[in-house]
């Protein structure tokens, strides 16, 4: 979703540009990509803390892994990637390829620029290295940290924001009420959304059979992403219970903006451009059940600069909207200016065209 938002951005600032937007790992190794996805989600199923352990760790496992892989699939990436489109920019919005780009660097045709686009709240060993011409990190103490912790150069960082689609720009600005009338919804009521990103991941399902408990009306909007089963079973739950809620069931939505925007809080997992999402829309974040690895620094970084809540268990959920509920004004959302970046892609796009 970074790269598309960065091609959205890109050819609004310069129509005659080309952006082409690429796997990178499915173009240079199908079955690499399928082994490293298998191994990811069967560790985050089957061994969490073994991934929390391994991700701790970063920094000896880029050493070990970066410099052979970056070899071994560097003469793949000149040959189905960069030879043939002869870019002028490379932009990555995922570590995997990085090392390849950057050893591709060594042995192009013509000479590109790199850049790396971390798209969390916290930036590993494998975003990192020497040939990256340019960082854009989601803010300036991100940026602060990988000087201090990665020696890089001050001057190749920039904490322009982790990129969201330039609708979030177009459409920041609003107040919550009228975001809510524009999308049919009840104005004036209190409105919590619930999303699990694009695949409706987490305990989406735990969460909300606890709020229908809830005593005061909410309006709950849950966003199952592209999980089909998912939504056909809270679709289920509500159609058998009489409450004094008002629930929406959303599959996947493409104006996200308009929904995030009408909440007066979001239940999430800590993905960065979920939470990138929330802050660019002023709405407070309770974040739940965080993967093992870079959604749990995620996590920790945003409850640390007061950015949202981490509730431990479902109850910790119930007791931060009851206390919302009860005085709506204690819903903090001064804090969230400082990191929203509605306007991320727009500003990316502007330093990758004058690189």
């Amino acid at each position: 979703m970074a790269a598309l938002a960065l091609q959205e951005a890109l050819l609004e600032k310069s129509a005659q540009s080309k952006v082409e937007v690429l796997d990178g790992l499915h173009t240079i190794s199908p079955l690499l990509r399928k082994i490293s996805q298998a191994s990811y989600l069967g560790s985050l199923r089957y061994f969490p803390k073994a991934w929390d352990r391994a991700y701790a760790r970063n920094r000896l496992w880029s050493a070990t892994l970066k410099k052979p892989l970056g070899v071994m699939l560097g003469k793949r990436m000149v040959k189905r990637v960069i030879d043939p489109y002869r870019p002028d920019i490379v932009v990555a919005t995922h570590a995997y390829c990085l090392s390849a780009l950057a050893e591709a660097k060594k042995h192009a045709r013509v000479p590109f620029s790199l850049v790396s686009v971390c798209t969390d709240f916290h930036v590993n060993d494998f975003w990192i290295h020497p040939s990256i011409d340019a960082y854009v990190v989601a803010n300036q103490e991100i940026g602060q940290a990988m000087q201090r912790t990665h020696d890089v150069r001050p001057e190749s960082i920039f904490p322009l924001g982790i990129p969201l689609r330039t609708s979030f720009a177009k459409e920041s600005g609003k107040h919550k009420k009228e975001w809510r009338e524009q999308l049919g919804l009840r104005g004036n009521q209190f409105t919590i959304m619930i999303s699990g990103g694009e695949g409706g991941y987490g305990k989406i399902r735990e969460v909300l059979e606890r709020l229908i408990q809830m005593g005061r009306p909410l309006q709950i909007l849950v966003a199952t992403g592209k999980n089909r089963e998912l939504r056909q079973q809270l679709s289920q739950i509500i159609a058998r219970i009489t409450s004094p809620h008002s629930v929406h069931v959303l599959g996947y939505i493409k104006e996200i903006w308009a929904y995030i925007g009408a909440s007066d809080v979001m239940i999430t997992k800590p993905g960065g451009i979920t939470c990138s999402e929330a802050l660019a829309m002023q709405t407070p974040l309770i974040l739940y059940d965080p993967l093992p690895g870079q959604e749990r620094k995620n996590s920790q970084f945003l409850c640390e600069h007061q950015l949202a809540y981490e509730a431990k268990h479902v109850e910790d959920i119930v007791q931060i909207l009851e206390r919302w509920q009860s005085k709506p004004e204690n819903v903090q959302a001064q804090s969230l200016e400082r990191f929203s970046r509605p306007d991320s892609a727009y500003r990316a796009a502007d330093l990758i065209l004058h690189l």
